[in-house]
């Protein structure tokens, strides 16, 4: 929620709220932000931020839209990365999940 709600270059999502997903995911108006354990040149975590800024703060209708693209790109991202899942995260390094 913190990132959600910054006004940062890459972050600011207008009424964020919380999906359902196996990973940390908030959508708002205009964009949403998602972020996954994932070991990266940058850290340990990969963060997505999605932004649209040419939708009015106040036009919900985009919502499920957002949601929609961000369950299918943010998990293929990861893929993509090579990250592990959140099952294998929360198993640790040499254990079974």
């Amino acid at each position: 929620m913190y990132l959600a709600k910054g006004t940062g270059t890459v972050s600011g999502v207008t009424d964020p709220r919380p999906l359902s997903s196996p990973y940390p995911t908030l959508v708002g108006t205009d964009g949403a932000i998602s972020t996954a354990p994932c070991r990266t040149k940058g850290g340990n975590y990969f963060t997505l931020t999605l932004q649209l800024p040419r939708i009015e703060l106040t036009d919900r209708t985009h919502r499920k839209d957002i949601e929609k693209f961000m369950r299918a790109y943010f998990p293929a991202t990861l893929e993509t990365l090579g990250c592990r899942t959140t099952a294998d995260t929360a198993a640790g390094p040499g254990r079974t999940p």
